[in-house]
């Protein structure tokens, strides 16, 4: 019975972690299942009981708790949108017990069927995307079908989309450099990762999301900045590898759309004192946003406006201050600690700090890069996303985040694994 649910749950995680850049959700079906294979085996419940006198458990669930005391003080007609969010945020409570069952799963190569799963769907998505804006391509010669919304719509937002792509560059990457987990781990296979990296990072700039391009420059260079000072491949091959990266880069970087949306970004920043708040410019309203959210935290600091009564609150700010592109486009804060400092006041804050601080720490104890690396690239996305405002971001930040923190060693390529890359 044991190895037949150990199956199934691991087909389940496959499944959810494919799904998840595709259409999230059919996430929900899966994570269903999840839950009730982790309450259906015997030998998880030592497991959470264990786990339930952690700090490490607690300070996971902690941001769930406070949205459940939020509603508390949300007023009353807006009761209804403090029980959405709390539907929202399920993930904080559920994916960590689907990962403390994943801790009695007994089936090997486990991590490189997730991360495989990961890079299929990325690959599928991108496949999807294609097949919609070729032909759209063809019929109107309209080069801007290829890129951003235009491109992603058809599954979802191209930010979105741009989280998932990332992350599986990075797996990508780390396996080729023989420091993570993947079903491709031998080394006659490097040829076969080149050829995925180049084609997810094609995909990542298509989708032009300012913040995962950065994220992208920025990965790069720590990669290969470490595999360099570490030794792990010389010099004479680094240097090749690092200058062909960069002429990638720069090329996708100078696509005209790509390179559009970069200056906009770096004209709005320089200018700064004259936004103009009535623009519906991406940058424009994410500056108004920040503004709006700033100034609720300030009013609000020690508990916050409530579960249900964020939205609500930035509307008012947005009219009073005549924002007129952040009211129509009714923008959240893009920003999660500000939306959790701002919803729950100082705790909702350190709670996501909490979070962080307990991520980076398992990341250098165990000396696992993967690890490292998606906590930093969460950071960032914490500082320009509302994760916790919808599903594509709460689940896939519940997934990875609870998988490191119950597994922290499991996604680190051991000695006994690389004894097979040369086979």
């Amino acid at each position: 019975m044991k190895k037949i649910l150990d199956s199934i749950e691991l087909f389940m995680l496959c499944f959810t972690v494919f799904v998840i850049p595709i259409h999230i959700k059919l996430s929900s079906i899966s994570i269903g299942f999840l839950v009730l294979i982790a309450l259906l085996k015997k030998e998880n419940y030592s497991v959470f009981l264990s786990n339930f006198k952690t700090y490490n458990f607690w300070i996971l669930v902690f941001p769930y708790i406070l949205y459940w005391i939020g509603m508390i003080y949300t007023p009353a007609k807006h009761i209804k949108a403090g029980f959405q969010q709390i539907e929202i945020v399920t993930s904080l409570l559920v994916f960590p017990f689907i990962f403390m069952s994943y801790r009695t799963n007994s089936i090997k190569n486990k991590i490189e069927l997730i991360n495989t799963a990961l890079i299929l769907g990325v690959l599928f998505s991108y496949f999807i995307c294609l097949s919609i804006a070729i032909p759209k391509y063809v019929s109107t010669k309209d080069f801007g079908i290829l890129y951003y919304s235009r491109f992603s719509e058809v599954i979802k937002g191209p930010h979105h989309l741009s989280y998932h792509v990332i992350i599986a560059i990075i797996i990508i990457v780390l396996a080729l450099f023989e420091k993570t987990p993947l079903f491709l781990t031998k080394r006659k296979y490097n040829g076969v990762k080149v050829i995925l990296f180049v084609v997810c990072s094609v995909f990542l700039f298509q989708l032009s999301s300012k913040a995962t391009i950065i994220l992208y420059f920025l990965c790069m260079a720590l990669i290969f900045g470490y595999t360099v000072i570490k030794r792990i491949i010389p010099l004479r091959i680094a240097l090749p590898i690092v200058f062909s990266v960069m002429l990638l880069s720069a090329f996708l970087y100078s696509l005209p759309n790509v390179k559009m949306r970069f200056n906009k970004m770096f004209f709005t920043l320089s200018h700064k004192d004259e936004i103009n708040y009535k623009s519906q410019e991406s940058t424009a309203l994410r500056i108004a946003a920040f503004d709006a959210g700033k100034s609720i935290i300030k009013e609000n600091f020690w508990i916050g406006v409530g579960t249900g009564e964020l939205g609500y609150a930035l509307s008012r700010y947005y009219k009073h201050h005549d924002f007129q592109g952040a009211y129509i486009k009714y923008i959240s804060p893009h920003n999660q600690f500000v939306r959790s400092f701002a919803m729950h006041g100082l705790p909702g804050f350190l709670s996501l700090v909490a979070i962080f601080a307990l991520l980076f720490f398992l990341a250098l104890k165990h000396r696992n890069p993967l690890m490292f690396l998606w906590t930093l690239i969460m950071l960032v996305l914490f500082n320009v996303e509302d994760m916790f405002g919808i599903q594509d971001g709460i689940v896939f930040f519940c997934f990875y985040t609870a998988y490191f923190v119950f597994n922290p060693e499991d996604s680190i390529l051991k000695l006994s694994q690389k004894s097979g890359i040369d086979a």
